[in-house]
């Protein structure tokens, strides 16, 4: 479990983070929403120094994103839409990190999405920071060129960003300044996405094809079977599942180089809101085995 950083994740007074770590949350985080005000994630990440707690951020400054809609490049101009600079991210992304030096506390990104950030990051880890970042599957597979299409479903948030960006994602994966691959799952239903695209909501589902749109992209599904599993277990102090006999059966089964479709009939979320819904991916899971119980697909 993750706790919240301020309460009622409102971003103005921070919670008692203390007591929920002792209850059993592994890290802390207002989930999709940047905290604004500096005092407060200041304030925040000494709190959480003085029990070794890691503590994790959206970096996003409202200020400068206002109302976007997409990535700010050409494609949003082409369509005439409000774009989000890739400056919202990295001018909070560079904050965070002076408050992270000052605090000397742990401090994870938990999307990331364009090079400037991988920039900041990896500087600040040759620093000596205790500093991590993750980004989503979709971020790495789509760019800003795919909603030409208007499809709502690739409306996400960090925005789809341009080529180079996931370059320099990929680049950042490879060399360790990227620690882990997330899903980004954010169920929306029905209503909230068949509108117009400046009208719809943020946000697409992922759990069922993290993987596969993961692997494909980066071309290297032992890397992402790292970055989907130790590496977020390294990042939240959590014990790594080893393969020996005796050991707790925690296992996912899978085969890198089989092609599948998901149908809508087969999405286990209630939302349905996914760009890859009918599409054809490479990379499969076959099954898990955890908890002593085995789920394997047909």
């Amino acid at each position: 479990p993750i706790g919240a950083i301020t309460k009622d994740c409102e971003g103005m007074e921070i919670t008692e983070m203390d007591d929920m770590r002792a209850a059993g949350a592994v890290a802390f985080s207002d989930g999709p929403k940047g905290i604004q005000h500096s005092g407060v994630l200041m304030r925040a990440l000494q709190y959480a120094k003085a029990f070794d707690g890691v503590v994790i951020h959206q970096p996003n400054d409202e200020t400068i994103a206002r109302k976007g809609q997409m990535h700010e490049g050409k494609i949003s101009t082409m369509l005439g839409m409000r774009g989000v600079p890739s400056m919202a991210e990295s001018v909070m992304v560079q904050r965070d990190l002076s408050l992270n030096e000052y605090t000397n506390s742990k401090l994870h990104f938990a999307h990331i999405s364009t090079s400037d950030s991988v920039d900041l990051i990896k500087k600040s880890q040759k620093k000596g920071q205790s500093v991590t970042a993750g980004v989503p599957a979709i971020n790495l597979a789509m760019k800003d060129e795919d909603l030409l299409s208007f499809d709502t479903n690739l409306k996400i948030m960090p925005p789809l960003r341009e080529k180079g960006d996931i370059t320099s994602l990929k680049n950042g994966l490879k060399d360790g300044t990227i620690a882990c691959i997330v899903a980004n799952h954010v169920p929306k239903d029905v209503d909230a996405k068949n509108l117009e695209f400046g009208n719809a909501d943020f946000g697409a589902i992922g759990l069922q094809t993290t993987f596969a749109v993961a692997a494909e992209a980066m071309g290297d599904a032992d890397l992402v079977v790292e970055k989907l599993t130790s590496g977020p277990r390294q990042i939240l102090g959590l014990p790594i599942p080893t393969l020996e006999e005796g050991a707790e059966a925690n296992l996912t089964f899978y085969d890198p180089d089989a092609t599948w479709t998901l149908p809508q009939s087969e999405v286990l979320s209630k939302s349905k809101n996914s760009f890859f819904i009918g599409k054809e991916l490479k990379g499969k899971v076959l099954g898990v085995v955890n908890n002593g119980m085995s789920f394997l697909n047909g």
